[in-house]
């Protein structure tokens, strides 16, 4: 499950990447700023997942 949702991360992560450094324009507008924060740091935290023990981890 982690290992689809890293993967899921990075497509999202990819697409903001695109969209923000488009020759349309849209790297200007305030949303896609926010978008590719929020994209970048959903990619950190899955990322820091695989490394970090949880709780449910550690019943198994």
């Amino acid at each position: 499950m982690k290992y689809s949702l890293l993967g899921i991360a990075i497509i999202l992560f990819g697409v903001a990447i695109m969209i923000a450094y488009s020759s349309t324009g849209y790297g200007y507008l305030l949303g896609t700023k926010f978008g590719l924060t929020i994209s970048f740091i959903g990619l950190v935290i899955n990322i820091l997942s695989l490394f970090i023990k949880s709780d449910r981890d550690r019943l198994k």
